[in-house]
């Protein structure tokens, strides 16, 4: 259970963070595609604000603490800040993938290491599907 807690900890950190990463290349990206980008991050980042706060009442309800403060996310984080306000599409969807790959990966760490928390493994594996999709769908609009 302390590997499901750790993983669980971590995942919230980075969702944390790409809250605001998806933000930032929300308003600042520019090119054709520019409506139909926007109205898809704010779909996502709108996604991980959710996602941040599943894992928190998770955490909850196994009786641990969540981060609720931005330097906590911060200090825990694998996801890369983003420090630039002025992007190309194709530059914002790259990064997208990649960090959308992350969280592939890091669902499908948690989803092995809580085969005793039903709970817990049922939402890694709809996160591993949701991210499967959207990465394809995403390499399809750069391709």
């Amino acid at each position: 259970m302390e590997n499901t807690i750790q993983l669980l900890n971590q995942i919230q950190a980075d969702a944390l963070v790409m809250y605001t990463k998806l933000h930032n290349y929300h308003w600042n990206i520019k090119g054709l595609q520019f409506y139909n980008i926007h109205q898809k991050t704010e779909e996502f980042y709108t996604y991980f604000g959710t996602m941040y706060d599943d894992v928190a009442e998770r955490l909850l309800q196994l009786n641990v603490k969540p981060i609720v403060t931005l330097k906590g996310a911060l200090e825990k984080t694998k996801i890369e800040e983003e420090t630039k306000d002025d992007f190309t599409i194709e530059f914002a969807v790259e990064s997208i993938i990649k960090d959308f790959n992350y969280f592939l990966g890091a669902f499908k760490e948690l989803s092995s290491a809580s085969e005793d928390d039903a709970p817990t493994q049922a939402y890694a594996d709809d996160q591993i599907g949701h991210f499967q999709k959207e990465i394809w769908m995403l390499r399809s609009l750069v391709e």
